[in-house]
Formats: structure tokens, sequence, C-alpha cells
């Protein structure tokens, strides 16, 4: 396989699994009223039982700040987040996590992912799963050093 055959398979597999992804992603959050950022974002909190800050949110889920505000305004606002302070600054600093009804939802989302992480894998060797995610990894760091 040549550089320009081995480019276009491996630009199509990224794009088609990216796609297929976000379409997962779109059906099963659908089910709880949320989109997929918000999903990350209870994800991390649930993982975080002390909380995190809306900018180790806004790294942990790949956003700006912009968006980590919205988010969190929409999180709280529907009672699955405590934490969010109305002064801007404060709510950045300051400690998220999930309430209640947060926690029950998120267990239950995470539940989701585990099968459906499960059931895309299971064809495989853990030792492979591992090899791909290390390689993927240096893959992606590379492409953002272009």
């Amino acid at each position: 396989m040549n550089e320009t055959e081995r480019f276009s398979e491996f630009t199509l597999l990224v794009s088609g699994a990216y796609k297929s992804l976000r379409r997962a992603q779109e059906k099963y959050t659908k089910v709880f009223g949320l989109r997929s950022v918000h999903v990350a974002c209870m994800l991390h909190l649930l993982e975080a039982p002390d909380g995190l800050s809306a900018a180790e949110l806004s790294r942990l889920c790949g956003v700006d700040r912009a968006q980590i505000s919205r988010v969190v305004a929409e999180l709280a606002a529907d009672g699955l987040i405590d934490g969010a302070a109305p002064v801007e600054k404060r709510r950045y600093r300051g400690r998220l996590t999930l309430t209640g009804q947060g926690r029950a939802q998120a267990r239950a989302m995470s539940e989701i992912v585990s099968e459906k992480l499960n059931s895309v894998s299971s064809a495989l060797a853990s030792e492979d799963v591992e090899t791909f995610y290390r390689v993927f990894r240096e893959i992606a760091a590379k492409l953002d050093e272009i």
C-alpha cells in the first residue's frame, strides 16, 4: 500500500468511526434528553466524587470555557449538578458535583457506555485493545503537532 492509499484508508476509517460514534451518542443520549457533551461531563463527575472545576471539565471533555459554562448552567438548571455559583469567575473555579438525580442518571449512562464498548471490542483480545489505544494516542499526538 502506498502513502496515498494509506492516507485515504486512514481518513475513511477515522471519519467513518467518528460518524458511527456520533450516531450512537445521539441515539443513546436522546433517551436522557441530553447531548453528548452533557453526558461526558456527567461521566467525568461520576468518577470524581469530590467534584471537578469547570476548568477541569473543559480539559477532560475537550471543549472550551464558553461551552462548559453553558453546559454547567444547563445541567444545574435540570437539577443534575451542584456547585454552579452565579458569579462567572467563581463558577469556573468552584467544585461541581452531581446531585442524587445526576448520579443516578450518570450511572445509567455509564452502564450503557460500558455495554456498548464491550460489544464493540468483545471479539478482540484485551492486549489488542490496549495496543490500539496506545498506538492511536501516539498517532493523535503526532497529528496534533502538524
